[in-house]
């Protein structure tokens, strides 16, 4: 069976901007003039909220059989998973994939997940 996805959790410095660990590039908030840009570099796999994917590449759709889905096709796979989009992108077994879960505090229980891989 192949190495799902390692994960690593920022629960109390969830807001800390995050980098993709193999460029360094900063993929959510890179724009000073717009802190909610994406700015996905070539080895982000993803980038997702609780509500959605704000960004996916053409390797993830790939691995995981979304490509030639509708937006709303997605939508209902990840929504059919018990636990949701983070669940979702646990699946993911790409060589040497991480991703990073920032979870805001109690009351809110909003998270937001980054994955990278390396390129093969």
């Amino acid at each position: 069976m192949p190495q799902l996805i390692q994960r690593t959790e920022l629960k109390t410095f969830y807001y800390t901007p995050v980098h993709c660990p193999f460029c360094g590039v900063r993929v959510m908030g890179a724009d000073p003039v717009d802190e909610t840009r994406i700015t996905a570099c070539p080895h982000t796999l993803f980038i997702a909220h609780d509500t959605a994917f704000e960004y996916r590449s053409a390797r993830l759709d790939n691995h995981l059989a979304l490509d030639g889905m509708s937006e709303q096709q997605v939508e209902a796979r990840w929504q059919d998973d018990a636990r949701g989009i983070d669940g979702f992108t646990d699946t993911i077994s790409l060589p040497d994939a991480i991703k990073v879960a920032a979870y805001a505090p109690a009351p809110s229980a909003y998270g937001s997940y980054y994955g990278f891989a390396p390129i093969e």
